[in-house]
């Protein structure tokens, strides 16, 4: 913290890691510093194993950039409104309603 007022990024770290994932996204809006720890790393990694029931022996996917991007990203439940393969059909992409888009190589 700069200023030295309110409360150190620990102890929000502490509390927030009780909290489920989308009180941790809504308390990410009050503030500079809350939404810095809201996106912490070993934060999503916790909420990460505890919501989905997941023993910590489970590693990340490794095609994942971050614990926060990968529950995002599990968490997706839109509808798909597009799916187009490539001319050589060695990738497809898809749009969906929440206006995301997701390119795949398929192996």
């Amino acid at each position: 913290m700069d200023d030295g007022s309110g409360l150190q990024d620990s102890l929000v770290l502490e509390i927030f890691l009780r909290l489920p994932h989308d009180a941790v996204l809504s308390a990410g809006l009050a503030c500079r510093q809350w939404l810095a720890v809201s996106r912490d790393e070993f934060l999503w990694r916790e909420l990460f194993y505890s919501y989905y029931r997941i023993t910590h022996s489970v590693p990340r996917n490794p095609s994942s950039v971050s614990w926060y991007r990968e529950f995002k990203r599990l968490e997706h439940h839109d509808q798909v409104l597009h799916l187009a393969f490539s001319h050589r059909g060695h990738r497809f992409s898809s749009c969906f309603k929440d206006c995301t888009v997701k390119v795949c190589h398929i192996i």
